[in-house]
């Protein structure tokens, strides 16, 4: 692993920091919605939902361990997207004058989407994919249950068949895995990008269109051996 000057491993975003606070130990599933409830509140809810989103997420990192800027790491090219936006949202009309309004509002989106993407490296941190897929699966059973007992009581032939997709953890584990590449986009274009500047290659915004081809390779390679794990443990056939 590498190394920070300050000798600590350096993490990748959204990557697991083992620890046994109180926010680790909470069920993952709790977290999940957690973090839906910040995500939609932020942006549908105004300042108040956003302001009040940002110091519940400052006050989980702290009681993690984690210190809440370290949340942020691997946002640039979100900071860069979200500086755009202010600039253009800032420029009033034809005339090209400064707008106040479009500012705040561009501040807001700004706002909004950093607390989301801290509240979400917030969970990561302190939640495994283990953790995360259990919960799912034991929420999907306990909701399957009820559908499953009535269709077992059908007559059909067909019963059978569909009682077979119904039983099949489908839901939760596609959820897992939608999340699950969420920590391996970051682990992906950590290693693309330092392979990229280990070459001489140059920093900032010009580094983007030569990273991200390599990076789109490698994550569809990683979908398709996630596939083929999941057929060979004969997942989703027939």
């Amino acid at each position: 692993m590498n190394k920070d000057r300050g000798g600590i491993g350096k993490r990748t975003p959204y990557s697991y920091r083992p620890g046994n606070s109180a926010l680790h130990r909470l069920p993952a599933w709790v977290k999940l919605l957690a973090l839906l409830g910040i995500s939609t509140a932020a942006f549908f809810a105004g300042f108040p939902a956003l302001a009040a989103g940002a110091v519940i997420v400052t006050a989980g990192a702290l009681s993690a361990g984690i210190r809440p800027w370290e949340l942020l790491r691997g946002s640039k090219p979100l900071l860069i997207m979200i500086g755009f936006v202010i600039l253009l949202r800032s420029i009033a009309g034809d005339s090209l004058t400064f707008s106040l309004s479009g500012c705040a509002d561009g501040l807001l989106f700004g706002g909004t989407i950093l607390v989301s993407f801290s509240a979400g490296a917030l969970m990561f941190s302190v939640t495994t994919m283990t953790e995360l897929k259990d919960s799912l699966g034991k929420i999907e059973r306990i909701l399957r249950l009820p559908l499953a007992a009535g269709i077992k009581k059908l007559p059909f032939p067909w019963a059978r068949r569909v009682l077979f997709h119904v039983e099949q953890p489908r839901l939760s584990l596609g959820i897992s895995l939608m999340l699950g590449f969420l920590p391996r986009f970051f682990e992906v274009w950590e290693s693309v990008t330092a392979a990229y500047r280990a070459r001489a290659g140059k920093r900032g915004i010009s580094q983007i269109p030569a990273v991200i081809p390599p990076v789109i390779e490698q994550m569809m390679a990683k979908a398709g051996e996630t596939a083929s794990a999941l057929e060979s443990r004969g997942f989703m056939l027939k």
